[in-house]
């Protein structure tokens, strides 16, 4: 009976991860709280699974951006390919940062952040 809680523990600390931002703590959950070196395995490895689900992830995040700061990012078109190529570049630059740094990046690029 322990070893398959502990497993699902150790599964949930896997992907989420517990920001400080100012006075609150943020908590990121789901393939953006894993780290930009999986990242570049995954996509070293062409991890189809991987692709479509950091998109989706993405997509998820930058529209919850856009609900939660009543600032919309410009309705400009964000296929895939721009997504996965965004991350990339960023988890090229910062390997050692969690993933949805890059989707915060890519949210202040899209003129989003201010």
């Amino acid at each position: 009976m322990r070893l398959p809680v502990l497993a699902v523990l150790v599964a949930c600390a896997a992907t989420s991860l517990a920001a400080a931002a100012k006075d609150d703590l943020i908590y990121f959950h789901g393939l953006g709280a894993e780290g930009c070196d999986k990242h570049i395995a995954w996509r070293r490895n062409k991890d189809i699974v991987y692709e479509d689900g950091i998109v989706q992830w993405s997509w998820g995040f930058i529209s919850a951006f856009n609900n939660v700061a009543r600032i919309q990012t410009p309705n400009k078109a964000l296929p895939p390919t721009k997504v996965l190529a965004y991350l990339d570049k960023y988890c090229r630059d910062h390997p050692l940062e969690p993933i949805y740094g890059g989707v915060e990046d890519l949210i202040t690029e899209l003129g989003g952040r201010r």
